[in-house]
């Protein structure tokens, strides 16, 4: 490799220069989207002396796979600050040719260094003929400054990482993301026709958030409870099954590590950096250990400007204490009632949003969904392929927030349901009717899936996902997803 031999020449030749300068670099994405710009693949983490000038960046395409064209290369610069943001960022430089940057780009510059690390990225925008799984790579050879000399920055990897992992072309089309939890594996109102996850579902999803996790006040990881018994046996005990089915079905979907019921914790830890960035180093090494490719974080919700802007230092932290694993971010938000910044939704792989649970007549109404995909677009600037649309499967009673039943339960209540139903009678333990409740049948289900497809957006979400019935059953709503979204693989229903 011609970058990795220019490493080595500097190395063995030995530098004629003096110099204060130090460089790091961190690769902090994994994930890359065809006909996206502007898609960082590269931090640079540069100290000095105030007042030295850096003329120079070179940087070498490295892995990047020959199906994985490369339209424009940047430049950029966010300061003192450890934050890529598309719509606060400062431009440095780009280089675009008739043919894809091949090999080495080099970026001339004029910066002056601070008294605090100065922060430059390499982004890419990939064109939309960019190939699924292809790899995505960047490399800093050398830096040079005004006085001559040349620096060459060291990888940074996470925390007990071995091995760095190449950044990829999401494999995807359309993403298909359930919620799966370790408790109420029954499903809610402890109906025995829950599904319980087999292989046959691991070829159908894309990604699996097995939601799980909480963190403490003071930035550890803790276990979410799990309904009766030991948390920490049942929640491992998940994972391992997560993991054998996960094989068994010889699958490319992505394991996620989902943390909720962390609103308290996260308020109090980000007014404090040092616990903040423990959290951060923890996040990171907890999911690199358990073989998760993404965290997915459900905030719910920062309150103020303020609160976003400490979520947002949060989470550029987490990418820095991820560096060169390839593990993606996302969040879970209801845009409707709480938008958030710009800044936030830049250090982001995807958002899903929770396009439920409203109080009006209908919890999850086909204008909110198709509302909350435009608000992403039009007020967070975040490209559709980054937008994954929430879908309920359980119910919520009209006018409340506080009675829900799992999709399993409505089922069993009423096993002639018609597909265009979309609201019920809750019954009580005398088997007399009650309070009037709010789903999405089959059919509104199945219509959310063709508007997310042929509007282009990323795909979607569901919670939760543990209390659909059975794939093989011809009433699952699951099945009424899969006929429109997919995996490009087998087990086709």
């Amino acid at each position: 490799m011609k970058w990795m031999a220019t490493i080595l020449t500097s190395i063995i030749c030995g530098a004629t220069f003096t110099h204060a300068a130090t460089a790091e670099m961190r690769h902090t994405h994994g994930v890359f989207y065809p006909g996206v710009n502007n898609q960082p693949v590269l931090q640079l983490k540069i100290n000095g002396t105030a007042g030295e000038k850096i003329t120079a960046v070179k940087i070498n395409t490295g892995e990047t796979a020959p199906g994985c064209k490369i339209k424009v290369a940047r430049l950029s610069s966010s300061g003192n600050r450890n934050m890529f943001t598309t719509h606060t960022q400062n431009p440095v430089q780009q280089k675009a040719e008739k043919k894809a940057p091949k090999g080495s780009i080099n970026f001339e510059t004029d910066i002056e260094l601070g008294n605090k690390p100065l922060y430059l990225w390499v982004s890419y925008d990939l064109p939309d003929t960019a190939k699924r799984n292809a790899k995505v790579d960047a490399v800093c050879t050398e830096i040079k400054m005004a006085d001559g000399s040349v620096v060459t920055p060291e990888i940074k990897l996470a925390h007990g990482l071995q091995e760095r992992v190449i950044g990829r072309v999401y494999p995807f089309p359309h993403r298909i993301v359930p919620y799966y939890r370790p408790r109420w594996v029954k499903g809610w109102g402890k109906s025995e026709k829950a599904i319980h996850l087999t292989p046959e579902h691991f070829n159908l999803f894309t990604d699996l958030i097995h939601f799980a996790y909480s963190i403490s006040d003071q930035g550890d990881i803790t276990y979410q409870w799990a309904g009766g018994g030991d948390s920490k046996k049942t929640v491992d005990a998940a994972l391992a099954e997560i993991k054998r089915l996960h094989k068994e079905a010889d699958s490319r979907a992505r394991l996620i590590a989902g943390f909720g019921f962390i609103d308290k914790q996260i308020t109090a830890i980000n007014t404090k950096p040092a616990v903040r960035r423990k959290l951060a180093r923890n996040m990171a090494k907890w999911t690199i250990e358990r073989g998760y490719q993404g965290i997915d974080l459900d905030w719910e919700y920062p309150e103020n400007a303020n609160q976003w802007n400490q979520f947002a230092l949060f989470l550029a932290e987490l990418r820095e204490e991820l560096a060169g694993s390839g593990v993606s971010i996302s969040i879970a938000a209801s845009v409707n009632y709480r938008i958030p910044t710009l800044q936030v939704t830049d250090q982001i792989d995807f958002i899903v949003t929770m396009s439920y649970g409203s109080q009006a007549a209908q919890h999850a109404s086909m204008e909110r969904y198709q509302r909350e995909a435009n608000i992403c677009v039009n007020k967070l600037k975040m490209p559709k392929v980054k937008v994954v649309l929430g879908l309920p499967f359980y119910s919520n009673e009209q006018g409340k927030l506080t009675d829900q039943y799992g999709y399993s339960q409505i089922y069993n209540w009423y096993p002639n349901l018609k597909p265009d139903v979309n609201t019920f009678r809750a019954k009580k333990k005398d088997g007399s009717d009650g309070a009037m409740h709010s789903f999405n049948g089959r059919k509104l289900i199945s219509e959310k899936c063709h508007w997310a497809k042929d509007n282009d957006f990323g795909g979607v979400m569901i919670w939760a996902y543990e209390t659909d019935l059975p794939l093989s059953h011809h009433a699952s709503l699951g099945r009424a997803m899969y006929k429109v979204l997919r995996q490009p693989k087998k087990n086709r229903l």
